[in-house]
């Protein structure tokens, strides 16, 4: 692909994204953020190869019924994240927070380190439609399998992918991630 091709939102990583934060944006009479870029980024990593969060939730201790339960359907070739400073990293994050965000579908949330970011009452009706015909169930319970059980900080979520997955340490900054 392209360099310049890596830096553009797809509509797949959109709905992906969208509904991850969704995941993590609570009800809308208990709102709630996911926070910040790097937090996304691994959690987005989790969601997009599901045999890695097999891995991290057998490493946490998560029983096996519910990571039995994982769907193992694999991003597209043309969607892999590569090695980056902190970890899983895709240059399309900026293209695609960009998109969500000035069309409303997300806003952003100053917290005390940086921003969050939550889904509004337009992007959850978004949700409703990209859930209606069960192509997207399965990111839906891999993101929510994150929140249940990965809502950890950015930092924690980068070293506990290093810990459990140790390949990712010896991947040179910018390799495609398998």
């Amino acid at each position: 692909m392209p360099a310049v091709e890596r830096f553009r939102a797809l509509p797949e990583g959109e709905a992906r994204v969208l509904l991850l934060i969704t995941a993590f944006s609570g009800r809308p009479s208990k709102p709630r953020t996911l926070e910040g870029r790097v937090k996304l980024a691994k959690l987005d990593f989790l969601v997009r190869y599901p045999r890695y969060l097999a891995r991290i939730l057998r490493y946490r201790g998560v029983g096996e019924p519910i990571i039995a339960s994982i769907d193992s359907e694999e991003s597209p070739l043309r969607d892999r994240m590569i090695r980056y400073r902190y970890g899983p990293w895709d240059p399309s994050y900026y293209a695609v927070l960009g998109s969500l965000i000035g069309r409303g579908l997300v806003e952003t949330v100053p917290i005390p380190r940086g921003i969050g970011y939550r889904t509004t009452d337009l992007g959850r009706e978004v949700v409703d439609l990209i859930l209606s015909d069960g192509i997207w169930d399965g990111v839906d319970e891999r993101a929510r399998l994150a929140k249940r059980y990965l809502d950890l900080a950015g930092t924690t979520l980068k070293n506990l992918l290093y810990d459990a997955i140790p390949e990712m340490t010896h991947a040179d900054w910018r390799e495609e991630l398998p």
